[in-house]
């Protein structure tokens, strides 16, 4: 089982996540990672590393972050090694203006490394739809 101050740990790093993806900010969200994380997007193949996460998000449609609200986060694990689980719903401002929202779950692989610090090693998330 996780302490109370790992779980205390743990969703501080989930609001470090939500805040940098409000600013945009990947590089704020791959320090959260460890050194070589592995990101799962939905339809996808896997992202290993940052060189190949950094390459994927660049590639991506230039969107705004507007709002992102969580339900059902549930957080878990035991000694060195956690998991956390949620719904999300992403409110976005897309490349012409457009609003728009996005419903899904998604779920992370942690790692407390030697410093006793809690990082972020694989990222995996659905959408179920838009809004």
């Amino acid at each position: 089982m996780l302490s109370a101050e790992d779980r205390v740990a743990i969703e501080a790093l989930h609001r470090a996540w939500l805040d940098a993806e409000v600013r945009g900010d990947s590089s704020a969200l791959l320090q959260l990672c460890t050194p070589t994380p592995v990101w799962l997007p939905p339809n996808e193949a896997p992202l290993c590393g940052t060189v190949s996460i950094l390459r994927w998000l660049g590639d991506q449609p230039h969107t705004a972050v507007l709002r992102v609200d969580i339900d059902n986060l549930a957080v878990s694990g035991v000694g060195s090694f956690a998991w956390k689980l949620a719904m999300f719903r992403t409110t976005f401002e897309g490349p012409s203006g457009n609003a728009g929202t996005v419903t899904g779950s998604h779920a992370w692989l942690l790692q407390k490394d030697a410093s006793g610090t809690w990082r972020i090693s694989v990222v995996v998330w659905t959408i179920a739809g838009t809004v």
